[in-house]
């Protein structure tokens, strides 16, 4: 595929770096439009990166097909020396996903709105004729919280680490533990990282965690 590519087909900010077609998939490789991130500790602007990571989003239906969004998400350096951040992520709008979601945002909606005027079971069962391969579940969760409501603010949370490669690298789970859902990844587990991360959530009142000395 070439360079250029209309970015009126994918949701809005984010742009396509090529795709393939295997079988029933239509697998898209995307990025950001922007080429520098703000720091989420101290706001100052990067645009020199230090790695990236690919999420994968599940995104409309097309052409009779299922569609995948690989969405290259970048990492950076904070060019700030007193900056505890030493490298973040760029900050994916809640309009394209919500963290750690799995669908788009418009796919999200579509699920949210079957949900409320469906209900579960037609809802899924519409969804298989129009390849949302969605379960039932799903679609009732959506329609209690549309897909753009922002989660309820955390006041209770467990901190652990866990496996991006087991053995080579590892982050921390950030978990809300009276809602029992992960609530944010954080990319390793340093001290300094888990600080800066409660710093951004002064609502946090009890933390909780193992007593393994990492």
């Amino acid at each position: 595929m070439q360079a250029r590519y209309d970015t009126k087909l994918l949701p809005e900010g984010v742009r396509a770096t090529g795709y393939r077609v295997d079988g029933a998939v239509i697998s898209v490789d995307a990025e950001m439009i922007r080429s520098e991130a703000f720091c989420p500790e101290c706001g100052f602007r990067s645009a020199r990166r230090h790695g990236c990571y690919v999420r994968s989003l599940a995104d409309l239906p097309a052409h009779g097909r299922t569609v995948q969004l690989r969405l290259s998400v970048r990492r950076f350096r904070c060019l700030i020396a007193q900056c505890p951040v030493k490298t973040f992520s760029e900050a994916v709008p809640v309009s394209l996903a919500q963290p750690h979601g799995r669908r788009t945002g418009r796919f999200q909606d579509l699920v949210a709105y079957l949900g409320r005027a469906m209900g579960g079971r037609p809802a899924q069962a519409l969804g298989r004729r129009i390849l949302l391969r969605v379960s039932k579940d799903t679609f009732l969760r959506g329609a209690v919280r549309p897909a753009n409501e922002p989660f309820p603010r955390p006041r209770v949370v467990g901190i652990d680490d866990w496996a991006w490669r087991k053995g080579q690298r590892y982050g921390t789970l950030v978990c809300d533990l009276e809602r029992r859902a992960v609530i944010d990844l954080l990319p390793d587990r340093e001290p300094a990282t888990v600080s800066a991360w409660l710093r951004r959530h002064p609502q946090i009142e009890i933390v909780a965690r193992d007593r393994n000395g990492g």
